[in-house]
């Protein structure tokens, strides 16, 4: 028997007393609104107002939480409405009971009663209605940890409302694209899809929107550390939340308060806001969040040792989880029992529950919780003495924590440099605009000057005419003609000055242009340069530490993974400085190549990487080949080629280099037998910084510049490059170069 000492009773009944007090105030004005609703239903007859008014009832029970409630509404409206023949109302009513099926946990419930409303609104051709249940069942999915398929109903969302102005059901599912892009693991994705959110927010005037996007940026702020901010977020969530009454969303704010301070491990207040927001979840019957409440508080007794309790709260928080099938729940409660097991040295039930989450976590694609799955299972086989397990573990959370980080980087880049992009176009568009205005006033200054010269030589003509048919008119005529003529050309002149000004202003903006652009440039090679120098150093510091000879297996492994991070980012460093250099090189020695001898040098000089792959490499050339070209340049051309097939080949295939001779020109071949392109791909083969279907095969790093690094060298020495692939079988990638190059500086057009 648990016994509840006197504070902690008080507490929890104060506790209980101040919600009920603050739900009464809150809902006072909700209840208003049903009991009006409720009067005007007393009169209404078993019609199709009936069933509109039901509906309504049931969604002004949901906002106070009376889930019973709306559920008895919503049956009644659901009967009437096929009594009635109404489809639309049928259709409305299901969605009414899956979307409260959904808000206790019955997801099994929630995804047949919107298949119903599916099949109903579908059969009206109500697209607006049927772009709300696929956004529900999206929900449903994503509280499974299903989240391909909650996106795929995301999508079918966005589409069906295309044409419709309904600004507030696109809110909904941008907003939970977001939240489960942030599920995924895709921090800046997710924040994206909230900022998207927002712009369509401002649109319409409405807090309970405006606030849950507020809401989900601090989520994002917690996970990547930002505990103040987050707070500040959350307590701005909890404040609108109240003031509007919405029992269900003050749980949550409790809820992800609770969860910041026991972050922040401020663990009483943390517990003070988890018990409140247990209680308000348990007060709307809302099962998900019992089970999440319930993880946290047990996470924050184990943070506190408070082993018992925490160990009474995860399994509380695994039961429920397991009752109405939330696989997001089970994981958190499962983890943290197995946390808790491992560190009171309880290996078998650690063992079975990480087993449990493992299993889940691969299941459902939930990279997040599956490096953590990694991560706890290294930590108990250290505790069993199993080095060798725990080190297979480290290495396999290693990895994977690697490729969440390149991939979080990679969008990070990509983002930047598209915000770079957007901002440079702004500027060339706004110096176009200025182009375009001084060519019409330039035009329309021609087109006055060809008018005044028309004028000038018909006054001429005019002059010559009269001076021949009243030659005996006095002289003062002819002044007067010359003195038109002489104004007639000032005009003309003034015209023309102010064209040359005008091109003068024009040639000014054309050179700010372009110095924005080596502004750039020079951007890219100062924060390059200044990324290099700390890797540099950690790589120096990390070699010295190798020569210590009381190093552990475990303190090598990560020294050799730490050198890793250190040579990949000096990679992208190198790519970034080489393409700024290639781009703007104005100058390109050209020597004779002798391709048989070319091609023997980067076999020789791939054979480790080769062997290691156990990949054959197979040339194929002529017996003498030579070209006039840039070495250097075809060094790189060949190097990022072949590394690249070699990454994305499996082991035990083949990489081609073939070299085929012709009248003019040559072509150089590389083949491999990997992965190849996927067709989604092949417009993106050559841009920055994109990352494309294909994968490494054995967890090589990728900075996303090797193609276009390629292009740029094999443009510069006047060739071409061209791709040929069918997914799944691999890629060829041919180089057509001239036999005899000459260089030819080409001036870049502003």
């Amino acid at each position: 028997m648990v016994y509840v000492g006197r504070k902690s009773f008080s507490r929890i009944s104060l506790l209980m007393v101040s919600l009920l007090l603050l739900s009464f105030h809150n809902m006072f004005g909700q209840q208003h609104k049903i009991d009006s609703l409720n009067n005007v239903l007393q009169r209404t007859g078993q019609d199709t107002v009936r069933v509109n008014l039901l509906l309504n009832l049931a969604r002004a029970m949901y906002g106070t939480g009376q889930y019973n409630d709306e559920v008895a509404f919503a049956l009644e409206a659901k009967n009437l409405s096929q009594k009635l023949g109404y489809k639309k109302g049928e259709g409305e009513s299901w969605t009414t009971l899956g979307h409260v099926a959904m808000r206790q946990g019955a997801y099994d419930s929630a995804l047949s009663h919107l298949d119903h409303a599916t099949a109903l609104f579908t059969s009206i051709q109500n697209y607006r209605r049927l772009a709300n249940v696929h956004l529900f069942k999206g929900q449903v999915n994503d509280y499974q940890a299903k989240y391909t398929v909650a996106l795929d109903h995301y999508k079918t969302a966005l589409t069906l409302i295309e044409s419709y102005a309904d600004d507030a059901i696109k809110f909904k599912i941008l907003n939970s694209m977001g939240i489960t892009y942030f599920n995924r693991g895709s921090y800046e994705t997710a924040l994206g899809y909230y900022m998207d959110a927002l712009k369509v927010c401002e649109k319409f005037d409405n807090k309970l929107y405006y606030a849950s996007v507020l809401n989900n940026i601090g989520v994002v702020n917690m996970s990547v550390l930002q505990y103040d901010a987050a707070l500040e977020y959350f307590q701005k969530y909890l404040r609108t939340m109240r003031d509007l009454g919405h029992t269900q969303f003050i749980a949550v704010a409790l809820l992800n308060v609770g969860e910041v301070y026991m972050k922040k491990r401020s663990y009483e207040s943390a517990i003070q806001y988890l018990d409140s927001a247990l209680v308000t979840y348990r007060q709307v019957d809302e099962k998900r969040g019992m089970a999440l409440a319930h993880g946290n508080l047990g996470e924050c007794y184990f943070l506190r040792k408070d082993f018992v309790r925490a160990e009474r709260h995860f399994n509380q928080a695994i039961e429920i989880a397991e009752a109405i099938k939330s696989e997001e729940a089970l994981l958190k409660g499962l983890l943290g029992a197995a946390e808790l097991y491992i560190k009171m040295d309880q290996r078998e039930k650690a063992a079975r529950h990480l087993d449990r989450a493992h299993q889940i976590a691969k299941r459902t694609g939930s990279m997040l919780w599956l490096e953590k799955t990694y991560l706890f299972n290294a930590k108990l086989d250290s505790v069993r003495k199993n080095y060798e397990g725990a080190y297979g573990w480290f290495k396999a959370y290693s990895a994977l924590n690697d490729s969440l980080f390149n991939e979080r980087k990679s969008q990070q880049v990509l983002q930047m440099r598209e915000l770079y992009e957007s901002e440079k176009k702004d500027k060339e568009i706004l110096l176009l605009s200025e182009a375009k205005k001084m060519e019409a006033l330039k035009a329309s200054s021609n087109q006055k000057l060809l008018i005044i010269s028309a004028i000038f030589f018909i006054a001429i003509i005019m002059a010559i005419l009269y001076w021949l048919t009243v030659k005996s008119r006095h002289s003062t005529v002819l002044e007067e003609q010359h003195t038109k003529i002489t104004e007639a050309y000032k005009e003309l002149k003034l015209l023309v000055d102010k064209v040359e000004e005008q091109n003068k202003s024009l040639a000014q903006k054309n050179e700010a242009l372009e110095e924005l652009h080596r502004e750039k440039d020079g951007l890219i090679g100062v924060v390059a340069h200044d990324l290099r120098a700390p890797l540099n150093r950690i790589s120096g510091l990390v070699h010295l530490l190798s020569f210590n000879p009381q190093l552990t297996r475990d303190d090598k492994e990560l020294i050799t993974i730490i050198e890793k991070v250190c040579t990949q980012g000096n990679g992208l460093i190198r790519d970034l400085l080489e393409i700024n250099q290639y781009e703007n090189s104005q100058v390109v020695e050209v020597s004779t190549i002798d391709l048989v001898a070319q091609a023997k040098k980067m076999s020789a000089h791939f054979g480790a990487s080769l062997m290691q792959k156990n990949i054959r490499f197979a040339i194929d050339t002529p017996a003498e080949v030579s070209i006039s070209s840039n070495a250097s340049y075809l060094d790189r051309i060949l190097d990022n080629l072949i590394t690249n097939a070699i990454k994305f080949s499996p082991a035990g295939k083949e990489v081609q280099l073939r070299v085929v001779r012709k009248e003019e020109s040559v072509d150089i071949i590389v083949a491999d037998q990997g992965q190849g392109f996927h067709p989604d791909d092949l417009p993106h083969l050559f841009r920055k910084f994109k990352k494309l279907s294909a994968r490494p095969t054995a967890g090589e790093s990728s900075t996303g510049l090797g193609l276009s690094i390629v292009k740029t060298l094999v443009e510069k020495i006047g060739g071409t490059v061209r791709i040929d692939s069918e997914w799944g079988k691999g890629a060829a990638v041919t180089i057509t170069l001239p036999l005899h190059f000459k260089f030819q500086p080409v001036m870049l057009a502003s």
